[in-house]
Formats: C-alpha cells, sequence, structure tokens
C-alpha cells in the first residue's frame, strides 16, 4: 500500500463522513421547515378566533356592570348569551333585546346592567357562544359580584 493508496482512503472517508453530516443537515432542515409550518398555521387560525370573556366591573359606590369583550384577535359574530345562575341581577334594560349581538371586533365590549342589592345573589354563572373565521366558540363563564 502506497501513501497515494492512503491519501485516496482517507479522501473518501472524509467525502463519506461530509455526506453524512450533510443528510443528518438535511433531516434538522425539514423539521425546522415542518415546525415553522405548523407554528405559521397556528398563528393564522389564532387570528381568525374570536374569544370572548365577562366579568362584573363595579362602576359606582352601589352600582355594577356586566362587561363582555373580545380579547381575541378575530372578529367575534351573532354573539349568544344565556344566564346559568343569578338570574335576578340581569332582569334589567331589556337585555333579551340585546341579543344575540351582531359582532365584536377586538377589544370591543358590551356593558349590561345589573341590579344589585341586599338579597340578590352573590355570583353568576353566563354561557356565551359566538362565531367566527375559525369556527367559533363557546365558554361558561362564573364570576363573584363583589
Amino acid at each position: 500500500m502506497t501513501i497515494s493508496d492512503v491519501m485516496a482512503v482517507a479522501a473518501f472517508g472524509l467525502s463519506g463522513f461530509t455526506l453524512w453530516r450533510q443528510r443528518k443537515g438535511d433531516e434538522l432542515t425539514r423539521k425546522l421547515n415542518a415546525l415553522l409550518i405548523e407554528k405559521e398555521t397556528g398563528e393564522t387560525v389564532a387570528a381568525k378566533k374570536g374569544d370572548l370573556f365577562a366579568n362584573f366591573v363595579k362602576t359606582g359606590k352601589s352600582s355594577y356592570q356586566f362587561k363582555i369583550y373580545n380579547r381575541g384577535k378575530g372578529v367575534a359574530r351573532n354573539i349568544r348569551f344565556e344566564v346559568l345562575e343569578g338570574e335576578e341581577l340581569f332582569q334589567v334594560g331589556g337585555m333579551p333585546e340585546k341579543f344575540p349581538y351582531p359582532s365584536l371586533e377586538t377589544h370591543q365590549a358590551i356593558n349590561l346592567l345589573v341590579r344589585v342589592h341586599m338579597q340578590s345573589p352573590r355570583r353568576a354563572a353566563v354561557k356565551l357562544a359566538w362565531d367566527d373565521d375559525a369556527g367559533g366558540g363557546e365558554k361558561t363563564i362564573i364570576d363573584d359580584v363583589f
């Protein structure tokens, strides 16, 4: 075996090692691209999704409102509101005529008057349902008045 044979075997080994490293790099690149596509898809869906939330807000010494707001990035449409517990709080101001509410843009809110007195329930449970570009949603919210 001559020195040129040793050099040829070393060059062959080095090219084999380089080929192996490149395939590993290509495999990593494919995995990263798949993760990036998944992330972008999730962000696209999140940008179309509305996310409604609600709670009681004290607006004066003894006055309260129930605030429903959209904290999602998408528009919530056809908002439906159902009182599951604490109906006495919401029997004011023609509430049935307000729902279904047409739409809430991002960071918009609906303020509903509530009647709080000594015998009123301390807690209310409501069900919110809405439509959006991502298929809509439904949420049950339980909140204490005070």
